[in-house]
This record gives C-alpha cells, structure tokens and sequence, in this order.
C-alpha cells in the first residue's frame, strides 16, 4: 500500500490478490485538529466568531475528552474542509491564547501539523504491507479491515546511473542499468561489444526514454537505488526536464518524482510505487553496527553481503567514455552497482517492513527513519489506540534551550590498563528500556501525588514515579520488551535454517531497534515526548545498577578491571560455572523485566590508555575463546584514517595480544616506517575516505575532505552531499588541509611520507605499544 493525500480522501494503491495493482479512495477520513480550551463556552463562541469573520473552511466544531500527559481533558475539535486549510485556521484562532495577548479562552492547539496520510494511518490503525478486506463502490472505500495473512511478494527494481559532464558544468547521464528477478540491463548510447545484456540508443534523451518504458513494462512495487534521494533521482528529474523527457509515469498516479527537503534531508517520492534509497537506512539504523570505514555502496555491500564493486575511479570511467575504450567494461560496473543495490535491498527489506509494521507509517517514510522518529511514530500510533491528544513539536527557540541542558550518563569504572587473561563480559539486557518499564518511568508518572511516600524512588534526585497508575511510555515500551522475549524463547526451539526463525529473527531485531532507540528518545531536544528528568532518571538507575553488580562481584572474588555503563569486565580465571551461579543471583535479586546476561567469555584483553595519559573509555580489544578479535574505541574501526595506519595498529594489536610478542611488535612498527621512507607501499593504502554530511556551502570549518572536494568541482567532477571523498596529503606549503588532494586529481610522487608517518602511523601504533614500559626505539 502507498498513499497519496493529494486528492479529497486519502488515496491510497494496493495489489490485489491477482498481484495487479489499483487504486480506491477512502473519502471517510476528515482532517481535524484539537484546541484545549480554558473556558470551553466562551472558547467555542469566539473561535465560530473568527471562522465566520474570515470566511474560514471550517466544515464542524465539535467538543472531545482526550488524555493528555496522562489527564483527560475537555478539547475542542475542529475539522477543516480540506486538510491543507488547518494551518491557516489554526493561524487565525491562536491569537486567543493569553500568552499572545488574546482573550484567554484557549491554552493550546494539537495535531495541525501532521501530516493527512500520517495522521489517517494512525487513526485507522492501519500498517502498510498487511493484508486489507475492502468494500467499495466504485473506486471508493466504504470499509476497509486488516486480514492476518502473509503479506505478498513486492517486485524490486534497483536501478544506477554513471553521470558525466560531457560538456563543462553540465551533468549529463551516460549510461543507466537495471537489476531485478528476471532482468538484467544497461542502457547507453555509445556502441560497443558489450558482454552484458545492454540497449544502445542515440542520445541521453532516448536513453531516459528507454529507462522509463522499462519501469513501464516491468511495473516493480519497489525502486531502489543508493543515495538516489541526493543524486541520481534530482538529477534524472533535471535532465528530463532539460530535455523534454516525461517522467511522470514513474509513479503509478503520472506524477514523476516529487522532491522535498525538510531541514538537511531531501527525499524523492514516487506515488503508487514506493522509492527507497537503501543508503538512508544504512546510514540512520545500520551504520553503528558496521565495521566499513565509509558508508560507500563498495564497503557496505563487501561487509554486508560478501560482495562488492568492479574497480573504476571517476577518471577512469571518464577516460572510457571520451575515448571510446573500455566501454563494456564501464557497462559492467555499472550493472554491478544495480545488482548490489538489488541483493543489499532483498536483505535489508525485511527489517524494514518490520518495522514499517510497528510504527504503522508508510513503507517509504519508515526506510528514511532515524530512531528518533521510529519511535516517535510508534508512539503517535500508540496515542490514536488510547484516545490521546499527540503532543506538538517543540518550536526551534525550545529546542535551542533544551540543546543547553545536561545531565550525567552512564557509570564508567575506568580500566585497569595493560594486558589481562581470563575475562568475563557481563552485561544488562536492553539496561534503559527494562528501566523505563520497571520503573514506570513516563512523563505522566513523575512526582505524583499519590506516591509521593511510596513511589520509585530514584537515587541521587527528588524524583519519584508512580506505582497506582501506569505511564504511557513505560507501557509502550514494556509491551515491546515482552512481545521480543515471546520471540526470542521460541527461536530457541527453532532450526536457525528455518523460514520460520528467519521470520521470528527479523521481527525480534525491529523490536530490539525500537526498544533501544526510547531512552535517547527522551534526551533529543526534537522530541515531542522530551523529559530531562525522566532521562536522568534513568541513568540514575542504570548508574546504581551497574555499580551494584561490580560490588557484588568482588565480594564474590571477581575482580572488576572495567565497568561501562550496563557492562562489566570481571576477572574471573577459570571459574566459568561460579560466574554463572553469580549471574543466576543477580537476577533473583533485580527487579521487573531488568536481566543480567553473559555476553562472552575472553582469554585475553588489553584495555589502552588516553593519549594524555590517565586511560580512556571504550579503547580496549578482546581476544574469545574461538581466536576472534572484538574491538572498541581503537583507530582499526575508525573511518578517518589510512588504511596503512589502521592496518599496522591491527598487526601490533595480534603481536600484543596474540603472540605477547611485545619485541616483535616494536619491530614490526620500525618495518612499516621504513617501507614507507623506501616508497614500498601501495599508493591506495595511504588514501584517506571521509563523507560529505552536507553541502559544501554550509562547511565553516573546512576540514581536508571539504578542500579536496572543491578541488574536483573546481576540475568539473560533480560532488555534492552524501559523496564520499578520498584524498591523500602532497608535500608543500600551507595546512594539512590545504594540502589534501582528491585521489583523482593527486600526484603520487609527491605524498608528504612525513605527514603520514608522524600524524598517522606512529600515532596509532603508540596508542597500543605504551601500555608497555621496556624502552625502545623507533626506526
């Protein structure tokens, strides 16, 4: 199901059972928003008094009791002829707020800003990608209930596009392929002996043309495409417009691509098909969990599906198609991309469907969700279930203020630097959320009047919560928490090869996203639910804890060498079933949903100190029992860096860890510093790869990867935000920034080995080899 609030009614498309796909209109929906009114007789009279005054499109005013922060209230509730009309009336009947002046009769309006199709989804409790019973006449809903069956199959299309400028400023599009079941194809305009299945046509005109009757013929549920919202959708959309190309049958209601840009984010929108850019939800859900240095299509499809890219730079790719040579070639890789985008987007579909399915909003406005708004929207959906008024969006000035406001986090027992053998690795399940459900920790529930001597306490505040009357919060993400401990004990019993695990996997992990995402939630100063105290609140708790199973476990002879958060690390030797009889009592003893697990055992770990001496927080590597590394905090996971820096601390790390070969690491240090000082390396390894977050415009400090992307705009190769920049440092004068060069545009002979060896090489091996107090000397 898309939908559409363009026309009188929510629009909305569906496939049929027969797999063909329609469109009904649902005229029930009337666009409404709330008023809470301080005297609900006279607010009433004056408001019909300014409807009538400005002729305003007020269609009915009725009054309504809705709860909201956990009260119920008496509001009014006015519906608006067409739903774009709401703000304009909101507008006119706001200057009766005592705050602005006014009469004093209305305190606030709710719910005017929601979007149609949003608010319609909510109210409706409807999910995209559930089965649907319709009545209609015509094409008009006249009742509309959810079947519990298996959703169907969605046809993908992934789609890329290889953008030149032919000609000096102009972006043209060379060449576009496409990947789906069935289908397999470049379309171009230069000939060739192609070795791929390709459609050469005259010009880029024909070439849009050729794409779109494609679409056309394959008709996919799905488009998708990577980075599609910043680049390769604007730009198709420009082209078509420069060469009178008609785009509009992209969407099943013949409207193109519709472009919106919201603060930073733009998207592309295509009605009756949905578009997803499968970057937005790497880069918003997955990117904590990845190891890749950027989020490139290359890294991420390497780590994600074993699989990558053809290698060609932006010069070799011009290089073919000004010269004519290597075009097949070209046409590969850019068919690699579509097939890369097509599996990335298979394997990642489900996990968003998921979650499309607990917040209960579109499939394309779910994919572009960062957690914030994935819970934000779960809670809106849970709002409309409990007859509750959604609480507006604080005004910019607010969240200015809130942006000021701190508190103390988690609680971290510094490490014990060096070298340590037989560890334990304790940690809290899912620590905040099992706090905010066992706690009853919600907005409403805070200091209330009637357990002011009893409540839930919290250490170290005057802050109390309720435990009469459950929160809203609370309750919303405790019915989480245990509908994932449902899943995760029937996945116990079941095969890991099995359909059905691989089902009950993905619904677990959507939860698991949610669930995890609602203390932040509270801290980000965007939030409609935004509470500092229930924040604190919670890290409170976490704090007491945390620091109550590290007393217990030296009690008990473990000894604490580091504690973050909800974590432990305890030495425990060989007591691996003591340790597990510790962990059953800590259990017996905490309250509610909140659970100790044993995340891993660990022969060895080597925690490393702060660069100015003193240690750090989350610097520290692991060694299991099955010889796999886990890595914290250290440079090998971080993006910023060559891959000759990264790659020599990670062979240090082995000859510390491993082997205990401190002599051998010290050595092996000298060896890479030489290579280097002989010109024994690959120009590759010393490229540094950083991600435009923005456009170039709005960068105030202007960091090496900013100077290196103006340097391509300033040669014609088009950059823009989302492109990932890699540039290497060149001998010369000025700053280390002045002197970043684009790989593309960089002069191998003239790397500044100094600067590497001296700000990246030694830097990041010391970090490791300090820990050791033998003297020794760098080559």
């Amino acid at each position: 199901m898309d939908i559409d609030d363009s026309q009188e009614g929510i629009l909305l498309f569906g496939i049929l059972e027969n797999g063909k796909c329609e469109k009904f209109i649902d005229s029930s929906y009337r666009p409404y928003f709330f008023v809470l009114p301080i005297d609900k007789k006279k607010a009433i009279k004056e408001i019909e008094e300014i409807v009538k005054k400005n002729s305003l499109p007020v269609t009915e005013i009725t009054e309504d009791r809705r709860i909201l922060h956990g009260e119920e209230k008496e509001f009014i509730k006015i519906y608006a002829k067409r739903h774009q009309d709401m703000q304009k009336i909101r507008d006119a009947i706001k200057v009766l707020e005592e705050k602005r002046g006014g009469s004093g009769s209305i305190i606030d309006e709710f719910e005017y800003q929601i979007s149609a199709y949003r608010t319609y989804l909510a109210e409706k409790g409807l999910s995209c990608l559930n089965w649907f019973e319709i009545e209609t006449k015509g094409n008009q809903i006249k009742s509309i209930k959810k079947v519990e069956i298996p959703p169907p199959k969605l046809k993908i299309l992934a789609f890329d596009m290889e953008v030149l400028e032919v000609q000096r400023g102009t972006p043209s599009i060379v060449m576009i392929s496409v990947f789906g079941e069935g289908l397999s194809k470049v379309i171009t305009y230069q000939e060739a002996k192609y070795t791929v299945d390709s459609n050469v046509v005259n010009d880029e005109k024909e070439l849009i043309k050729s794409f779109l009757e494609i679409v056309q013929d394959y008709d996919p549920d799905i488009i998708a495409g990577y980075n599609t919202d910043l680049y390769d959708m604007p730009i198709l959309r420009e082209r078509a417009k420069q060469l009178k190309v008609d785009i509009s049958i992209l969407s099943r209601d013949n409207s193109g691509i519709t472009l919106s840009k919201r603060a930073r984010f733009t998207t592309a929108r295509l009605i009756g098909r949905v578009h997803i850019d499968i970057f937005n939800f790497v880069f918003n859900i997955l990117s904590p969990m990845l190891q890749s240095e950027q989020l490139t299509l290359k890294n991420v499809s390497h780590e994600l599906l074993g699989d990558t890219k053809l290698d060609m730079e932006y010069e070799d790719i011009l290089q073919a198609w000004d010269k004519g040579h290597e075009l097949d070639k070209l046409a590969r890789y850019c068919l690699k991309d579509s097939e890369l985008v097509y599996e990335l987007t298979k394997m990642l579909l489900p996990d968003i469907e998921e979650l499309t399915k607990i917040t209960g909003q579109s499939l394309f406005d779910t994919s572009r969700m960062p957690y914030s708004q994935l819970v934000e929207w779960y809670y809106i959906k849970k709002s409309k279930q409990q007859n509750r008024v959604i609480p507006n969006q604080p005004k910019f000035d607010e969240i200015k203020e809130r942006q000021k406001a701190t508190y103390e986090g988690g609680f971290v027992k510094e490490p014990e630097v060096g070298l340590h053998k037989g560890i334990v690795v304790v940690d809290f399940a899912s620590l905040y959320p099992s706090i905010i459900a066992t706690y009853n920790i919600s907005i409403e529930t805070l200091n209330c009047s009637c357990c002011k001597d009893n409540g839930y306490k919290i250490p170290e505040f005057p802050y109390w919560f309720c435990k009469n009357k459950k929160g809203f919060e609370s309750q919303a993400i405790e019915e989480l928490l245990i509908e994932r401990l449902k899943l995760k004990k029937e996945l116990k019993k079941l095969d890991p090869l099995s359909h059905e695990y691989i089902l009950l996997d993905t619904k677990q992990r959507a939860l698991k996203t949610i669930i995890n995402a609602s203390y932040g939630y509270y801290a980000y100063p965007a939030s409609r639910w935004y509470s500092k105290e229930c924040a604190e609140s919670i890290t409170a708790l976490g704090r007491y804890w945390i620091k109550e199973v590290l007393k217990k476990a030296e009690q008990k002879g473990f000894h604490a060498i580091y504690g973050d958060t909800d974590s432990a690390f305890l030495k425990i030797g060989d007591k691996k079933e003591e340790i597990k009889q510790f962990i059953k009592e800590i259990n017996q003893s905490l309250p509610g949903l909140m659970r100790l697990d044993l995340e891993d055992f660990y022969v060895k770990g080597l925690f490393v100190p702060r660069e100015a001496g003193g240690v750090a927080k989350k610097r520290y590597a692991l060694l299991d029992e099955n010889g796999r590394l886990k890595i914290r905090g250290l440079e090998i996971v971080r993006r910023d860096l060559c891959r000759y820096a990264r790659q020599t601390q990670q062979e240090i790390l082995k000859f510390c860890l491993i082997d205990e070969n401190i002599e051998g690491a010290f050595k092996h240090l000298n060896e890479r510093i030489k290579a280097l000082q002989e010109n024994n390396y690959d120009f590759k390894d010393l490229v540094v790869y950083e991600q435009l977050s923005k456009p170039i415009s709005e960068y105030k400090l202007i960091s090496p990867h900013v100077i290196a992307a103006k340097k391509l705009i300033e040669k014609g190769i088009p950059v823009g935000e989302g492109s990932v920049i890699g540039y290497i440092i060149q001998k010369g004068s000025g700053s280390i920034s002045e002197r970043a060069y684009p790989v593309e545009l960089a002069d191998a002979s003239k790397i500044d080995i100094n600067y590497y060896i001296e700000n990246q090489v030694i830097p990041t091996a010391m970090r490791i080899l300090r820990i050791f107090k033998k003297e020794h000397t760098l080559f």
